[in-house]
């Protein structure tokens, strides 16, 4: 018998959207990210459109027995057609909640992503120095393939990112 959820996931509302963009506008996180030709904002607008396209998997998540989520969970690209999808999470640090949280809501979105989407392969990549969420991303079975050098602006240095994969049998092999 499963035991009983310790968190919610739900798709986002506007109210979480604005609460995620409003944790994305902090520089110390969303210099962390790259939404393409180097846009590491994101607008809630944009946030929006992304929610509302086939081509994104967002889930909010929190606590149960809370209603305000703490982090979102996202994969990207879903339509893909070659089976694959691009993973990333954002967090709400100020906010306490049990240890493995974020894991936990990574875990079902990767589920969803693998049996509901029909994933084949789903990757990511984090800057090198963001210890926390390469811990992250290998705790719920991504596997580095390489790193890429000198790729990324952070704080005036250009850093590289590492990059992961995650295939089924990896991700279900250690569930």
């Amino acid at each position: 018998m499963n035991a009983p959820a310790r968190f919610f996931m739900r798709s986002p509302g506007p109210e979480d959207l604005d609460r995620v963009h409003g944790w994305m506008a902090d520089p110390d996180v969303h210099g962390w990210f790259d939404f393409g030709l180097g846009r590491q904002q994101v607008s809630t607008v944009a946030l929006t459109m992304m929610a509302r396209s086939p081509q994104y998997c967002m889930r909010v998540f929190g606590e149960q027995g809370t209603d305000a989520p703490l982090g979102i969970v996202v994969l990207s690209e879903v339509q893909h057609p070659f089976g694959t999808a691009h993973f990333w999470v954002v967090r709400d640090r100020r906010r306490s909640a049990y240890p493995g949280i974020t894991a936990d809501a990574s875990r079902a979105l990767l589920h969803e992503g693998f049996d509901q989407l029909g994933r084949c392969a789903i990757n990511a990549w984090v800057v090198e120095s963001n210890e926390r969420s390469l811990r992250l991303l290998q705790a719920v079975g991504f596997q580095i393939y390489g790193v890429q050098q000198a790729c990324h602006r952070l704080g005036g240095r250009l850093l590289g990112r590492v990059h992961l994969e995650l295939l089924p049998q990896w991700f279900y092999r250690q569930s």
